[in-house]
Parts: C-alpha cells; structure tokens; sequence
C-alpha cells in the first residue's frame, strides 16, 4: 500500500536570530492520523520550528507545504483558518470568562459566525446550540463539563492546560501543534493526557506534531519521532530507531571523551 501523502512538509527551513542559527535547513514530514513527536535537549530549536511553521516567525529560507498549500511566512490567522491549531506550554485561558465561554471563543479559529454581534440571522439560535454542544462534548472529555459556569480563573494550573487544549480542538484543525502540554501535570492528569492524544488521533482523525521532554510520553504515543540538535535534524524515524540510536544518547549525554 502506498503511504499517504505527508499532511506538513518542512524542507530546507532555517531562521537565524542575529549570529544565531535556531534553525538550520530543517527538514521532515509528518503523515496524516498519527503523532509525531519532535524531540531534543533545551536550545535545539524545537519552539523555533513551532513558530515557523504557526506564521509567528518568518521562514529565511526553505519552504512549508501544509495539505498541499505553500504557507511559509504566511500571517498566522491564515495559517490557524487553514486547520492548524496550536497549544503553548503555559496555558492561555481568559480568566474571567465561564469554562464553557473559553472553548466556545476557539470557533472563532475556524471562521465561525455563531458570535456574530451585530447581525444575527434566523439561524444564530441553531449555531449557538450546536457550538455549546461541541464545545460541552470536549469539557465532556477533558472532565471540566461540571465546572462549565465557572470562571475560567478559578481552574487549577492543570485544568487550565486542558481547558486551553479544548479551545483548540473545538475548531476541529486537521494539524495540532503541541507544545509540551505534560509540564506541570501530576501523573494521574499525565495519564489522561496520553489517552486523550490518543483519541485525538483514532477518534477526531487529527494529526499532532507533539515537542516534548517526557521521554516515556514519546516513545510509547509516536509514530516517528525527530530529533533536533542545534538547530538541525540529526535523526528521523520509529520510536525504536531513534531510541536505538547512538546519536540519540550523544544528544541528550553529551560525547564520551575518549581517555
């Protein structure tokens, strides 16, 4: 069978901060339905490639291809309407908003009309419905429906994490950009989480390009996992592949020096 084609290419993409190089010719692919996982220690340019790839940073060279569309230094809202979504590391919930009101805002990522405020057409009542029906079904999933007319202020840091999460997934993007969402989280809510990128994927048809450092996480959710060190990708493959790799451990333990 013929593999699907990959649903984001990065090809040659480099962004330099001054002297620095944070990204040096990256290039990958991610294939649709699946969790791909890029790893590697702090400063190996993980966020960077983020950023790129969201519309926050401009490519300086390299292309992005997105379901079969250019979109490198494309402004982020175009690249978010396309169907990429992204979490952040620290969650980003307005706090004096209700629960259910923060997911409900995520629609606006697709291009919703149900928060229309000025005109409203006979069919606002049905919108406003069915949006508190979707975003209900994910505080469902994510155990927060209960506390749906709460603040969102009042939510624990790992509440939070998850409420910011629900915002992304109610506008139903094809890719999901997450960027260390175990940090911070307690091994039973760490749990819940594995399970819920799982059902990302088998129940909601997402594709998710995970950066994370819970190595356990990684290996036992990803379909391919890639590596980046100082900017460039020094491995791309199966989570047995780069376990197995040497340049793996030189990454994460540095050289053994010879005597």
């Amino acid at each position: 069978m013929t593999p699907a084609a990959p649903i984001l290419s990065l090809s040659g993409v480099s962004h330099s901060f001054g002297g620095l190089r944070a990204a040096d010719s990256v290039t990958f692919d991610v294939r649709p339905g699946g969790i791909t996982s890029l790893i590697g220690p702090n400063g190996a340019g993980k966020t960077t490639v983020f950023n790129i790839i969201s519309g926050v940073l401009g490519a300086h060279s390299g292309t992005i291809v997105f379901g079969g569309k250019s979109i490198q230094n494309a402004p982020p809202h175009r690249i978010a309407g396309l169907g990429i979504g992204r979490t952040f590391q620290a969650p980003r919930v307005f706090p004096d908003m209700s629960v259910l009101d923060n997911v409900m805002v995520g629609l606006r990522l697709r291009g919703e009309q149900l928060l229309r405020s000025v005109v409203r057409g006979p069919s606002y009542a049905r919108e406003v419905k069915q949006a508190r029906e979707q975003s209900e079904e994910l505080l469902s999933a994510f155990g927060l429906v209960s506390r749906s007319r709460e603040m969102a202020g009042r939510l624990s840091f790992g509440e939070q994490r998850f409420l910011s999460i629900a915002r992304t997934l109610v506008a139903r993007p094809s890719l999901i950009l997450m960027d260390e969402p175990t940090v911070g989280l307690d091994d039973e809510r760490l749990t819940k989480l594995t399970e819920l990128m799982r059902r990302l994927v088998s129940t909601y048809g997402a594709t998710v390009l995970l950066i994370e450092h819970h190595m356990e996480t990684v290996m036992s959710i990803s379909q391919k996992v890639v590596l980046l060190v100082q900017g460039s990708v020094v491995i791309d493959g199966t989570p047995e592949e780069v376990r197995a790799s040497r340049t793996m451990l030189e990454a994460y333990l540095g050289k053994k020096q010879s005597a």
